[in-house]
């Protein structure tokens, strides 16, 4: 049975929670119906725990009265999906690698407007809405494009769009910085047979091979941290001899690496929220 946090209890702050594992002064479902019992919580709490899944209007709503939220998804709302998380590093100044932002097939051509994209092989394509390295390809030549194009035509026909176009950087490691809170937690990944370090894909956990990058990772999660008030996310980073470069910010993530932590570590930076630490 998972572990419970009560904070019902706690002077201060009156609570909503939408987490399930939190218990607070006043309870409900992620995907409750927003009927006049919530609305009336929410009017009258200062705060909002949420789980890593739930509506997107329920969270602009509490915003939008001015209740403090943690995890603090701002910036997930704001910049959705792989394409915005790059609009995001571009407009804070952060380093991320080369990318094309494709909304649809047809921004590539045969439409009028279109404008010539060229494709600079090997690259790699990333559509906009999975998770694990899933959805991701290394395309080395035109016959891998081609196919893969096939694949994208036929997410569109469900309406699904959108992917990047970005550059391929080689390297025998990534890296993925955790953030609880106050906590970053740092690890290094070396990669299989596959291109990706997920560890799904069969990426391996092992020690930092570089002090230095993994120092360079940290000041630019801070960073990111700082401007964005981010406070519960994984951020992967691809990793040269000499650069990290900001991947992507991943806002639900496997928990493999943590080896068990998961919630100890989210139900203490709950209570650091609480005690207005963050």
């Amino acid at each position: 049975m998972s572990a419970e946090l009560n904070i019902s209890t706690l002077d201060g702050k009156r609570v909503v929670s939408f987490h399930p594992l939190v218990k607070a002064h006043f309870n409900f479902w992620a995907f409750t119906a927003l009927d006049e019992e919530v609305l009336a919580a929410l009017e009258e709490a200062e705060a909002v725990i949420w789980p890593q899944v739930f509506p997107g209007c329920f969270y602009r709503y509490a915003r939008k009265r001015g209740l403090l939220s943690f995890p603090n998804y701002d910036a997930r709302l704001d910049f959705p999906g792989k394409d915005g998380q790059v609009l995001l590093f571009r407009s804070l100044g952060l380093p991320h690698p080369r990318s094309v932002l494709v909304p649809k097939i047809a921004s590539l051509g045969p439409h009028p407007g279109a404008r010539p994209v060229e494709l600079a092989f090997p690259l790699v394509l990333k559509v906009n809405d999975e998770h694990e390295g899933q959805g991701i390809f290394l395309l080395q030549d035109e016959n891998q494009w081609q196919k893969v194009l096939s694949l994208l035509k036929e997410r569109e026909r469900t309406g699904r769009f959108g992917f990047l176009l970005q550059e391929f950087v080689p390297s025998s490691y990534d890296l993925r910085v955790v953030i609880f809170g106050r906590q970053k937690l740092p690890f290094w990944r070396q990669k299989g047979d596959d291109f990706r370090g997920n560890l799904v894909q069969g990426g391996r956990l092992v020690a930092s091979p570089s002090e230095r990058l993994e120092e360079e990772a940290l000041k630019l999660v801070e960073k990111l941290v700082r401007q964005t008030g981010i406070d519960l996310a994984a951020v992967d980073f691809l990793v040269t001899e000499t650069e990290v470069l900001l991947n992507e910010i991943n806002y639900v993530f496997g928990r493999r690496a943590l080896g068990g932590r998961f919630e100890g570590l989210f139900f203490e930076a709950v209570k650091d929220f609480l005690r207005g630490d963050l």
